[in-house]
């Protein structure tokens, strides 16, 4: 059996593709922000905020954007410093700063500051217009670096124009840290990355199956079925998305398939997720066990269930066992006790699906021995 990937790095999280579906919007936003400073007709440097969750494009969007303006001859310096990992002291971030513009070590005599004013005349003797990015910026604001921040923002002191600066986060809460001073010097330039929606998680995933696989390798019920888990239960995290579907594949290829299926998915999800093991169902009540049952069987076609179906199934199974159904509201804690033991996975109030880990045939071995406890304890 052949491979079932073309590229494989091309289903990375890190890899950036040639277009990012649904985030055109934020790219002209960018370009139209960009204009001026790599048109070298910036008056004082330009600061402006990505804000949206984890997955969501933003560091895709600037990493597409810069090398969309290099091929367009749009010359510049670039940097990309994340800020969790630089460290959490003015002179790491600074250090990590200089290091990329000047692709040379820090000089650890320099002080802090000293090494900002280093990298500002190393932009001035290239003679280039600079795209700065400090990424994950919302983990340092408790800490020293919030006179660093400000320090970045106020680049037209030490005669620094032609500069974009981009600082990326999950969300605008970090800014409440501040004092008014750091606060205003950021400006209110923000652009927006919206959670993907279930449709777009699809054509994302498709498109980057398109690039990865071979002809007929996954098909798009592989694909729909990851783009409802990855938006019910990942928060339509598309990195994590494209990571499972990687794993899926490679445990696919591992098996000998001849295409990848959504139990590989699953097997994915079980490798890079936590959830109850089949084992702990053995602990739960017979009602609990019959109310994982019942989840199972109505999520048969889908990665989640509406809770009215899976109610309904309760009452159906309690029909054919002879069991008195519980009362709807013993049926609601019953179902919240397992989404506190992590056995079922919710999404708000209406929304529910068993753990990957778990299937129909492992409940109904465990249910099979409790109803027998039950029949001759009667």
């Amino acid at each position: 059996m052949g491979s079932l990937l073309v590229d494989g790095e091309k289903l990375s999280s890190r890899y950036v593709p040639p277009k990012l579906p649904y985030r055109d919007q934020q790219l002209a936003l960018l370009r139209g922000f960009l204009g001026s400073v790599v048109r070298g007709e910036a008056v004082s440097p330009r600061v402006a905020l990505l804000i949206g969750p984890t997955g969501t494009g933003k560091t895709s969007s600037v990493l597409l954007l810069h090398k969309a303006l290099a091929n367009e001859g749009w010359a510049h310096a670039f940097a990309h410093v994340n800020m969790r990992i630089a460290g959490d002291t003015p002179f790491q971030l600074f250090a990590a700063l200089y290091e990329s513009v000047a692709g040379v070590p820090a000089s650890r005599s320099m002080s802090a500051y000293e090494l900002l004013r280093e990298t500002v005349a190393t932009l001035r003797r290239e003679g280039l217009p600079a795209l700065l990015v400090f990424d994950e910026v919302e983990f340092h604001a408790r800490t020293a670096l919030r006179s660093a921040i400000y320090a970045l923002t106020r680049l037209h002191e030490l005669q620094a124009a032609q500069v974009a600066m981009l600082f990326i986060a999950r969300n605008l809460d970090w800014l409440k840290l501040l004092d008014p001073a750091e606060r205003s010097t950021l400006g209110n330039v923000v652009v927006r990355y919206p959670p993907y929606t279930r449709e777009q998680l699809l054509g994302i995933l498709a498109y980057r199956a398109q690039e990865a696989f071979r002809a007929g390798a996954v098909g798009e019920d592989v694909l729909s079925w990851l783009a409802d888990y990855a938006h019910t239960y990942m928060q339509s995290d598309v990195r994590r998305a494209l990571d499972t579907l990687l794993l899926a594949a490679l445990i696919a290829e591992q098996e000998g398939a001849s295409k990848v299926e959504i139990r590989h998915i699953v097997a994915a999800l079980k490798q890079t997720e936590v959830f109850v093991a089949p084992a702990e169902v053995e602990q739960l009540t017979l009602y609990e066990q019959l109310a994982l049952y019942a989840a199972l069987r109505a999520s048969r076609a889908k990665p989640y269930a509406r809770l009215s179906e899976v109610w309904e199934e309760m009452l159906s199974l309690a029909e054919q066992l002879a069991l008195e159904p519980p009362k709807p509201e013993d049926f609601e804690d019953i179902v919240q006790r397992l989404v506190d033991l992590g056995a079922l996975l919710s999404e708000g109030p209406t929304r529910i699906a068993p753990a990957p880990t778990l299937n129909v045939e492992a409940v109904t071995s465990v249910l099979r021995d409790a109803l027998k406890t039950r029949v001759k304890a009667v």
